[in-house]
């Protein structure tokens, strides 16, 4: 059953760049909403699509998955492939298109490219030169760990993760094409910095130059990549919404779209590809088919992705993969303390492995757990209902001088001041700081006795891990948390911070084989159909495989897209 709608927190906001308008300008954040997401400036949903908010039971359901009344097509356009959505998805798709000789048209809801890949950083590459030139990846988690991590070893290791719900052949296809597409997207402009390890993960995330942006490098990828699909003359609409997929004696033959006006345009394709980003900021959706407990969820990412692509793949026939309801957690994020500019100190000392507590003052999990695979501490955090990080100042003072306890993905590291945390947090809506432990839990509406006996029993274990070896997971009884993690609320001022499970994405989606070609019910190919990127289902089990192939959903993006243009090559006989 859906959940009721008033007890969905829907604060989203962004964590990149900004929209490329016009594919090469970059430009600010946009907000944070405490309500329903709206489409981001300049970018403003045509009235069709404004419905009355959904609330419980069969007819709230179909009400998530309809389509938007629209009118009849006021201009026809000619193309061999219609591609909806300009992200990492979308715009690979085109230029592979101009690639092979084929003419793509985009349509995309936003004013250019960039879509939520401006808020990646870099992108899994298995057996590429960049790998291949520090002699090889060798990683102890591995499936096999007496051999090199290369294709077959990474593959093997990640349906392992994901209790094999993956399809072989999927990951086969898309991580043996990972090496080749490293060297295409440097063919056609992209340049990386080099490959580096998330957590305790193999060293086979590469990192995407940043140019002069201080923002995540997805910003400069997109506005390079933007340029260079503009240079080889793909053809894009912009500020127009894809609306539904046409059909024709069970093949596609087209797509209709919308214009922020409400001009209808049809495209003719007898190919399309779905590549609209998932469905992040459609909270209504996101409780409806995942497992989501906790009542604050916080979107990472462009205000773009409202399931778009797949409710028009649904209603052209297409089937959901199993798992449509995963979800890229990452774990806590303060609320309040990211606004309209992104704000990386105040990121990192969020997700600190300081104490962590859940409604009933309690601890949940290992905190440290966050700094080896935050997708895991994603997980832990959806399942409380509502989710809080404690600390002292002694803690903050430590980040101000010192930098984060832990590395916080390529912006928090440690030894690097976190300079800007204390302004940032203090500012919090959700953030609350005193000399009392007892006052800042009644602040917070926590339980002052539970929370007080959660801090006596951490502290007895902070004692006992004094001495130790900083890995030693021994004094921690109850979770295993390391020694060098283990700092003792010994006295105030206390900080205690109200957390959201932030999300960087949706990884649920249409089902689809290994030439990213959509699937119906039965499992056979829709002729003409393609999905990717976070539209695509199938690639994960209940979570992201950031500790065995970090940036793996950057990766499929853009692979993917690729992916299918090639099939639809063949598809259509050229």
């Amino acid at each position: 059953m859906l959940k009721d709608a008033q007890n969905l927190s829907r604060r989203s906001f962004l964590a990149g760049a900004g929209v490329l308008t016009a594919g090469i300008a970059g430009g600010a954040l946009v907000g944070c909403s405490p309500k329903a997401t709206e489409p981001a400036a300049g970018s403003k949903e045509p009235a069709a699509q404004n419905a009355a908010s959904p609330s419980e039971g069969a007819e709230a359901v179909d009400q998530i998955w309809s389509i938007p009344e629209f009118g009849e097509p006021t201009e026809t356009i000619e193309a061999d492939v219609c591609i909806v959505g300009a992200g990492g998805t979308g715009t690979a798709a085109a230029i592979q298109a101009i690639d092979l000789g084929l003419k793509p048209v985009v349509i995309e809801r936003l004013a250019g490219y960039g879509g939520s890949f401006i808020g990646t950083e870099g992108m899994t590459g298995l057996e590429t030169h960049f790998t291949e030139a520090d002699g090889g990846v060798t990683f102890t988690g591995a499936y096999n760990p007496n051999v090199p991590y290369g294709v077959k070893n990474a593959m093997n290791t990640c349906l392992n993760y994901h209790h094999w719900i993956p399809q072989h052949k999927l990951y086969e296809k898309f991580f043996g094409q990972t090496s080749e597409t490293i060297d295409w997207l440097e063919s056609h402009g992209i340049v990386f910095e080099g490959n580096i390890s998330i957590g305790v993960g193999p060293k086979v995330w590469h990192v995407y130059d940043k140019g002069d942006n201080a923002s995540p490098g997805g910003g400069y990828f997109m506005q390079c990549f933007g340029a260079e699909a503009e240079k080889l003359g793909v053809e894009a609409r912009f500020n127009t919404y894809g609306r539904k997929i046409i059909m024709q004696d069970g093949k596609v033959a087209g797509l209709l779209a919308e214009t922020e006006k409400g001009e209808v345009v049809q495209v003719n394709a007898p190919v399309v590809v779905v590549g609209t980003g998932g469905y992040a900021n459609n909270s209504d959706m996101l409780y409806s088919v995942s497992e989501t407990k906790n009542v604050n969820i916080q979107a990472l990412g462009m205000e773009c992705r409202d399931g778009d692509g797949l409710k028009m793949a649904k209603d052209a026939g297409a089937d959901f993969a199993e798992g449509l309801g995963t979800v890229m957690w990452c774990g806590p994020v303060t609320i309040g303390a990211v606004s309209a500019t992104w704000t990386t100190d105040a990121y990192s000392a969020g997700v600190q492995p300081t104490l962590w507590l859940n409604e009933k003052g309690e601890r949940f999990c290992k905190e440290d757990l966050w700094l080896d695979d935050f997708a895991g501490a994603g997980i832990c955090v959806r399942n409380q209902e509502k989710t809080y990080a404690l600390f002292t100042e002694a803690d903050m003072k430590r980040w101000e001088a010192e930098g984060p306890d832990g590395q916080v993905f390529s912006f928090g590291t440690p030894g690097t001041p976190l300079a800007e945390a204390r302004e940032v947090l203090q500012q919090a809506e959700g953030c609350h700081v005193g000399d009392s432990l007892e006052a800042v839990c009644k602040e917070a509406g926590l339980d002052p006795e539970a929370v007080k006996k959660t801090v006596e029993q951490y502290n007895a274990y902070c004692d006992a891990a004094a001495g130790l070896d900083g890995d030693d997971p021994s004094a921690d009884e109850e979770f295993g948390k390391r020694a060098k993690f283990m700092h003792k609320l010994a006295e105030g001022p206390y900080w205690l911070c109200e957390t959201a499970d932030g999300f960087y994405t949706t990884c649920g989606g249409i089902r689809v084989n290994e030439n990213a070609q959509a699937l119906d019910a039965e499992g056979q190919v829709i002729p003409g159909l393609y999905a990717g990127g976070s539209d695509a289902g199938g690639l994960y089990g209940d979570s992201y495989d950031v500790k065995f192939a970090p940036g793996s959903q950057a990766a499929w993006a853009v692979n993917s897209g690729r992916l299918a243009m090639k099939d639809a090559k063949e598809y259509l006989g050229k």
